[in-house]
């Protein structure tokens, strides 16, 4: 039987993974053995994001406040991410 504090610890543990791609397809950390981003995969990282929104949506309710707090967390930074680099990008295209 599982300890209701792993489960918490699963829960964000799991959200953290799904975030890290989004960081790597924004081109924000490497990942050691994986290709080197040239540029950011907008298009990746934001089906990353709305993934988490997703899961924030369908799990609502269902969360402990640290579990909430930590997928909201990851929305707002990958969300702040992606604005400034999607800014940046067009700056360097004008």
């Amino acid at each position: 039987m599982t300890n209701p504090t792993d489960q918490v610890t699963d829960f964000r543990v799991f959200t953290q993974k799904i975030a890290l791609q989004g960081f790597y397809a924004l081109g924000l950390l490497d990942i050691p053995g994986a290709p080197k981003l040239e540029q950011p995969n907008m298009q990746a990282a934001r089906m990353v994001i709305d993934d988490l929104i997703m899961i924030r949506e369908r799990t609502n309710g269902n969360l402990s406040e640290g579990e909430v707090k930590t997928i909201d967390k990851f929305i707002t930074d990958l969300q702040l991410q992606f604005v400034e680099l999607s800014k940046a990008t067009e700056v360097a295209n004008a």
